[in-house]
This record gives C-alpha cells, sequence and structure tokens, in this order.
C-alpha cells in the first residue's frame, strides 16, 4: 500500500496497488519512446572512415586557358607624317616608266650619266608629258596615260618618239615606240611589265619591244632600282666585197665587186641596276648609284672569196680561196651610271 500525501488539504491518500502498476508501465513506455526519439535524431557515426579513391584519367587533356598576347597599338601617322612617307620618285624607275601617274602641275627632273636630261610634268592627274635631250644629237617625247585600275594594279599607255637633231635633214635619224605598261604593286614596292613596237630610220617593219623594271624599299630612304630592255629584230646589212675571177680570154685573174645585201638576226639588252637614296628632309630628292651594261649578239655575214696572195714555198703569187666574216659585232659594254631626281610641285601624287 502506497501513501500520497495531499499537500493542498494537508492530509495522506491511499492508492490501489494495481493502479501503481498501471502507472509505472505507462511512465517506462514514456522513457522508451523518448530514448528512441533521441537516438533518431543524432547521426550515426561509423567506426572507421571509408575514403573513396577514384583513379586519375590521365588519357584526358587538360585544356589551359592562356591569357591573351598583349597588342600593339597602330600608329596613326598625322596628315604631314603620311605625306612624308610618300615615294615621290614612283612614276619612273632610271630610264623606263612605271604605270604610276605624275600628278597635275607637278614637275620631276632628272640626269641621267650627264649625257641625258628629262623633264616630266603633269598636265592632269592621268595625262603626263616629258620632253628629253640625250647630248650632243638626239631630243624625245614621252607622252603617257594611266590608269588605275585598283589598289595596287596600274595601267597605261604611251610612246616614246625620238629624232636626232643638228645632223641636217638627210642624215636624220628617228625611232618611236608605242607601248603598254602594267605595275603590280604599291609605289614602294613593284614590278612593272611593258610591251612596245618600235619603228625606226634603221629598221624594217615593226619590232617587238619588252621592258621589265621593279624598285624594292630597303628602308624609307634608301631603294634598289632596276630595269631591263630586251628587243630581237632582223637587222637588214649591206656592204661588198672584192673577188678575183679567172678570165679565159685574159688569162688571167681580174677583180669584181660582190654586194651583200643580207637580213640578219640581232637581239639586243639594256640593263641597269642603281641604289636610291632619298634625302630624309627634301624626300622630293634622290641620288641613285649603280651600273649599266648593254650587249648585242647576233649572226654575221660570211662569205668566200678568191684573192691573191703570197706562197712562201714558190715564191710566187697565187690566187686562193679565202673565208671571211663581217657585218655588225657582238658588243658588250659595262659602264658605272648614277642619277639625280627632283620633284616639283604636288607632294600628293601617288596617295590620291
Amino acid at each position: 500500500m502506497f501513501y500520497f500525501r495531499n499537500v493542498a488539504r494537508g492530509n495522506f491518500t491511499t492508492t490501489n496497488p494495481s493502479t501503481m502498476k498501471n502507472l509505472l508501465r505507462i511512465a517506462t513506455l514514456l522513457l522508451l519512446l523518448s530514448a528512441s526519439n533521441l537516438r533518431a535524431q543524432i547521426p550515426a557515426t561509423p567506426d572507421v572512415e571509408e575514403t573513396e579513391i577514384v583513379p586519375k584519367d590521365t588519357l584526358r587533356k587538360k585544356n589551359l586557358k592562356l591569357p591573351p598576347l598583349p597588342t600593339i597599338p597602330k600608329k596613326i601617322l598625322s596628315a604631314a607624317d603620311s605625306i612624308a612617307q610618300i615615294n615621290h620618285h614612283a612614276s619612273r624607275y632610271i630610264f623606263a616608266p612605271s604605270a604610276y601617274p605624275i600628278s597635275k602641275g607637278s614637275f620631276y627632273y632628272q640626269n641621267y650619266d650627264i649625257l641625258l636630261n628629262d623633264v616630266q610634268f603633269g598636265i592632269t592627274d592621268q595625262l603626263g608629258m616629258g620632253v628629253g635631250y640625250a647630248f650632243p644629237l638626239f631630243m624625245y617625247l614621252t607622252p603617257k596615260y594611266s590608269m588605275p585600275l585598283k589598289k595596287n594594279h596600274t595601267l597605261a599607255v604611251g610612246d616614246i618618239a625620238g629624232f636626232s637633231v643638228f645632223t641636217g635633214k638627210d642624215n636624220m635619224k628617228w625611232l618611236n615606240t608605242i607601248y603598254g605598261m602594267y605595275t603590280l604593286g604599291s609605289p614602294q614596292n613593284n614590278i612593272s611589265l611593258g610591251l612596245g613596237m618600235l619603228q625606226s630610220s634603221e629598221s624594217d617593219g615593226n619590232l617587238a619591244v619588252t621592258n621589265l623594271s621593279g624598285m624594292y624599299s630597303i628602308t624609307p630612304n634608301f631603294y634598289f632600282v632596276g630595269e631591263a630592255w630586251f628587243n630581237n629584230r632582223q637587222r637588214h646589212f649591206e656592204s661588198e666585197y672584192t673577188n678575183f675571177k679567172y678570165d679565159d680570154l685574159k688569162m688571167t685573174y681580174v677583180d669584181e665587186l660582190v654586194p651583200i645585201d643580207a637580213m640578219l638576226n640581232r637581239s639586243t639588252l639594256f640593263t641597269s641596276v642603281q641604289f636610291r637614296i632619298i634625302g630624309h628632309k627634301q624626300r622630293t630628292t634622290a641620288w641613285s648609284f649603280g651600273v649599266s651594261s648593254y650587249w648585242e649578239h647576233g649572226d654575221r655575214y660570211s662569205y668566200t672569196a678568191t684573192l691573191p696572195q703570197f706562197d712562201k714555198t714558190t715564191g710566187q703569187m697565187i690566187y686562193a680561196p679565202q673565208a671571211f666574216t663581217v657585218g655588225p659585232e657582238n658588243i658588250f659594254l659595262f659602264i658605272p651610271s648614277f642619277t639625280y631626281v627632283k620633284k616639283i610641285g604636288d607632294m600628293n601624287d601617288v596617295s590620291k
């Protein structure tokens, strides 16, 4: 029997034993439920911590992203600097023209080996005219019309008409070459191919002339310039020679003149290479130094003539055939050359 005291009333109350057992059972169940709920809230900690090892993929390549390379900003030239970079001598090589024009109102003076003086001037931005004098007996005119096709592609047509002076009407010599010129490249670095048809007082019919020229800028003030002219032609050769022929009636040898009238195949090649130095302050002035060559080669006329000659064995004069070759000689000339050029007028010619 259990006794409970009623505190509020200050007396004791007796309780049935079966009731007390039920209360104990309920209290035990409540404790068990509380313990299970607490165990569920606390995560379980394994005794041994497991570590997962993942095999390294050696076949997979790593893509490394490199940082962008620094860029150099482009220098923007002012108008004055842009004009200073212009090649004011792009319209001509040494003697040969390029397809580039000389602008309206500009003058271009050139002296070649002292003996040749040349002046070019622009009538319009596409049409130019030149006049030259080759000391001591030759003058020429050189009109040229330029047609820009697109950037770095220029076409021109022109003429070179020359004639002798101070020689009299009977001894006057002349030549005329109508040509077309194509220039590929910028005014600083370019190459030109020219094809022309030559007529002259020394040739029969039309003769083809080929020109190949170019310039290369080593530095803004130092250029390599070269040109070559090639011509293959039939040259008319006239002469005569003496031949001794035996006369049956006179019973002796009689001399006679035999005329020569032949067409000979001849080729000529003129080349010139120079280094051009352009002034730093005055880029319109330039000096060029180099070498020039002239080569002519081809057929000559061969014949056999009977001529008298002394026979040392018999001590008498005998007549025997002899072989000869006559005609134009094969020539090769190699001379130093220099050129002075000066541009006057519009300084924006090749930038347009």
